[in-house]
């Protein structure tokens, strides 16, 4: 007899989306195939809201925050800018929302200090992947299928927040995702370092081609340079607001490059062949376990 593969038994059945970007329209997407999760929406985007009515396989579209915050939701999804979306958390804990609440950003920190002072039953989430370009159209259920994500629980919220860790592990593990946890704290410190100071680095590396050799230098470069600075293609508002929200960490981490930039200046001026070759190996050995995973 041939064998049936029975649909996902659902944590949520009314799921809501505030915000249709990259990260937000790709979890759209992966959530659609499960037929008995309906997915409602909000986002402010005119061509973004545009588009999305005209996907049968969503329940509800708005560009009203306050429609979106009166739907009869189990889970509320916030995928907006960071900034934006402690707003809404912030909005939410003034309407006094009933049901549980998650987001995408790539701050933890903020976010969680704004859910416990609005008395939501919060856990945020970090799903670890995007690209250089943002939007809607850009989204694809691939980019988060399989993808490492993070639950960032605190301890603060009590009882109720474990069961909803629970239920947002299930969530994402239908999506083949693998699960980490991670408090807020920590979550900002780590990707403070790995993450965020990555795209100023790169936004620098360009910026010094910019100031130094523009505009045909450009006509010059390899995949070197491409691939270095890829990050800082990316839309500069949202890493704005990431740095804001990050500030603390961020900062920290680009005195400590500027460290490591710095002795590397004063070896390569004083010609400290070995003492180069000595520095620059060591992190070589780091950077290959890397590949090792």
């Amino acid at each position: 007899m041939p064998k049936f593969k029975l649909p996902p038994r659902l944590p949520f059945k009314k799921l809501g989306l505030a915000g249709l970007g990259l990260i937000g329209g790709s979890l759209a997407k992966a959530f659609m195939p499960f037929g008995g999760l309906e997915i409602s929406v909000f986002d402010n985007n005119p061509e973004t809201v545009r588009d999305a009515k005209r996907i049968k396989r969503l329940a509800r579209v708005t560009n009203d925050p306050d429609e979106f915050l009166s739907w009869p939701l189990d889970l509320a999804y916030l995928c907006l800018p960071v900034k934006r979306n402690i707003e809404m958390v912030e909005r939410m804990g003034r309407a006094g929302v009933p049901y549980p609440v998650t987001d995408s950003g790539s701050t933890k920190g903020p976010i969680t200090e704004a859910a416990l002072t609005a008395g939501l039953n919060f856990c945020g989430g970090h799903p670890i992947a995007g690209k250089e370009v943002a939007g809607f159209k850009h989204s694809t259920a691939d980019l988060i299928r399989g993808c490492l994500f993070l639950l960032t629980p605190d301890e603060r919220f009590g009882p109720r927040q474990k069961e909803l860790l629970g239920r947002l592990k299930h969530l994402h593990e239908l999506l083949e995702c693998r699960i980490r946890l991670v408090s807020p704290t920590r979550h900002d410190e780590i990707y403070g370092l790995i993450s965020h100071l990555p795209y100023v680095t790169a936004s620098a590396l360009a910026g010094t081609a910019l100031e130094k050799g523009a505009p045909d230098i450009l006509s010059w470069v390899g995949t070197g340079f491409r691939d270095t600075t890829r990050v800082g293609a990316s839309p500069p508002l949202k890493w704005v607001e990431v740095a804001m929200e990050n500030s603390q960490n961020l900062s920290q981490y680009i005195g400590d490059l500027i460290a490591v930039l710095d002795k590397l200046r004063i070896v390569i001026a004083q010609k400290n062949e070995a003492e180069l070759t000595k520095i620059l190996t060591e992190i070589s050995a780091f950077r290959r376990l890397l590949a090792k995973d």
